[in-house]
């Protein structure tokens, strides 16, 4: 019993965590499969970061993985949660842009953070990965050792790079 316990609350504590940053968030409102052939049961919450527009319609993606569209036979199957299409970033490609009154100000303000930071990483040639966990940690706590590290990087220290990438390239 107290084993059961004691996974429950390290699980409990693991989601907590991992849902503390915020995203954009799209809801399946239907049924949907993905580009990647899943099918997503209809109230599936998934991660999306771009708006794409091209031949088939309107399809909202995660960065690096799949993309779900919003309409299947001229049905809405998806909607956004709590970001609205943003800038154009080419190819018919929008940056999906936190809405502050469902996302909350605060949680907006940390996610603009974070790409913001994120595109400086990337800059930088960092992976994917570690530009996601570099810039939550950034975004989340600044004054934590990685946020710290990460700003000596952004300043411009190439030890403070160097020491990343050794961490997590």
């Amino acid at each position: 019993m107290k084993t059961i316990a004691m996974l429950i609350l390290m699980t409990t504590a693991g989601a907590a965590s991992a849902a503390d940053f915020p995203e954009c968030k799209v809801r399946t409102l239907a049924p949907v499969t993905d580009d990647g052939g899943y099918r997503n049961p209809a109230g599936t919450i998934l991660p999306a970061d771009i708006l794409r527009r091209d031949a088939h319609g309107v399809s909202y993606c995660a960065h690096g993985g799949t993309c779900v569209p919003e309409r299947v036979r001229g049905r809405q199957v998806v909607r956004l949660i709590n970001c609205r299409p943003g800038k154009s970033i080419g190819n018919g490609d929008y940056r999906l842009d936190p809405d502050p009154k469902t996302m909350g100000a605060a949680d907006a303000r940390r996610f603009l953070t974070a790409r913001q930071v994120g595109d400086k990483l990337a800059a930088l040639n960092f992976s994917n990965a570690a530009i996601g966990s570099w810039s939550s940690d950034y975004a989340t706590n600044p004054a934590s050792p990685n946020g710290r590290l990460v700003a000596r990087a952004l300043a411009g220290s190439s030890k403070a790079v160097a020491e990343m990438k050794a961490k997590l390239p």
